[in-house]
């Protein structure tokens, strides 16, 4: 294994790895829980804001989280790290069967933002490393998975629901989750190649030298992005996603126009298959054309899935097409800002900004993920977060347009 490739590679059982455990923790853990609150207002007559406080706590959890989770991670045993945080994760469901107040999914909502603290930092780091080549499709692949296990687990929830009820649902939910992440976790994942005395897939003798040639030069003359960079190309990307947190709303979007919670959870699916899509084609196309041409398409589609939303009514194949290209806005918190940060700042320093992008962007998904619904309790409609979703779509056009100029202008000098 030492410059030439086997017919396996061991990096492909480690992709296979980060698709369950992406899957496990996003797509069932996290993208799944609007099927359930939406049974669970209709049955307790919670309003929707009130019961969207748990994706704020969530969010803020995984935040105040993220730097701790992501540090135990990489610097000791990932095996007892993952398992526990998935362990947490199946008592924020569990927990489920016995709520009856408020206060107690808020409660769940503290076990899973832990849950799910440290994922879309770690991920992406472990691929880096088992990979020297195909990084852009091989994060799409393991990011898309979280679309993928929403597409396939939503409906299956909403069968469950009508079947035995919400509260059996959320405990096979978390089990489903746990299983996802644990299992991988134990028998697969290593963080490093040379762990396994290996090295990454694709790697060649021609690339060690160009490292080294590449440190020398550094050494001669070395560049360091200004602060502004960061916050430049941090809030183009922040902004975009904060219509990920209007998938949690599909369900509701589709019951406030008289469909019934199976053509919402079907709406659900539409989306995270959506999803699954964008995060494999970005992913594919960063690796083609370049991550900033890439993000700008990317952008254009989000903008139209608001507008298709908006005048969908009561067309269902207009709001099953809006949710579709709707999915493509999950990349944007998921399988762009890696890219973007192994674009920019190179590969020594995006770890740490990739962190800091993570415990900003929860925050401020944080006050989406109450404040979209909001929008719909005061006014009765979701055109307001839709319309503000529209505007989110085009920021980062502009935005990482600049970073992109910035960083190549401080490279050249």
């Amino acid at each position: 294994m030492q410059g030439k490739q086997s017919k396996f590679h061991y990096a492909w059982l480690i992709l296979f790895a980060a698709v369950c455990i992406q899957g496990g923790i996003i797509g069932i853990l996290v993208n799944c829980t609007g099927v359930i609150f939406s049974a669970i207002i209709e049955d307790l007559g919670f309003r929707s804001g009130d019961l969207s406080i748990y994706y704020t706590i969530r969010a803020f959890l995984q935040a105040a989280a993220c730097g701790v989770t992501t540090k135990l991670f990489l610097n000791k045993n990932p095996k007892v790290i993952m398992t526990g945080l998935a362990t947490l994760g199946l008592a924020g469901y569990v927990g489920m069967y016995f709520y009856t107040s408020l206060w107690q999914w808020y409660f769940s909502g503290v076990l899973v933002g832990i849950c799910m603290s440290c994922v879309l930092v770690v991920i992406p780091v472990v691929l880096n490393n088992w990979f020297a080549t195909k990084n852009g499709m091989v994060i799409g692949i393991a990011m898309a998975a979280s679309g993928l296990a929403g597409a396939v687990f939503s409906p299956v929830l909403s069968s469950l629901i009508v079947a035995m009820g919400w509260r059996k649902t959320a405990v096979i939910n978390g089990l489903t989750g746990f299983l996802l992440i644990v299992l991988p976790t134990l028998f697969l994942l290593v963080r490093t190649p040379e762990e396994k005395g290996m090295k990454p897939y694709g790697w060649t003798e021609d690339m060690a030298n160009k490292a080294t040639q590449s440190a020398e030069k550094q050494e001669i003359k070395s560049y360091k992005m200004p602060a502004s960079m960061f916050v430049i190309s941090t809030f183009g990307l922040i902004v975009a996603g904060v219509m990920t947190q209007f998938g949690n709303q599909l369900p509701m979007l589709a019951q406030s126009v008289g469909y019934t919670i199976q053509v919402g959870a079907m709406v659900t699916s539409f989306n995270m298959v959506g999803n699954v899509a964008g995060k494999l084609l970005i992913g594919v196309m960063a690796d083609k054309i370049g991550i900033f041409p890439s993000v700008n398409l990317t952008s254009v589609v989000i903008a139209a899935s608001t507008v298709m939303l908006m005048f969908s009514g009561a067309n269902p194949v207009m709001m099953y097409a809006g949710a579709l290209l709707l999915g493509m806005v999950y990349s944007m918190g998921t399988t762009v800002p890696p890219l973007v940060y192994m674009e920019v700042y190179g590969p020594d320093e995006y770890k740490l900004h990739l962190s800091r992008f993570q415990s900003y962007n929860s925050v401020v998904m944080a006050l989406a993920s109450s404040g979209l619904p909001y929008i719909y309790d005061f006014t009765g409609s979701f055109n307001g977060a839709l319309i503000l979703g529209f505007v989110c779509a085009v920021v980062p056009i502009f935005t990482l347009t600049v970073a992109k100029k910035k960083a190549q202008a401080i490279k050249k000098a």
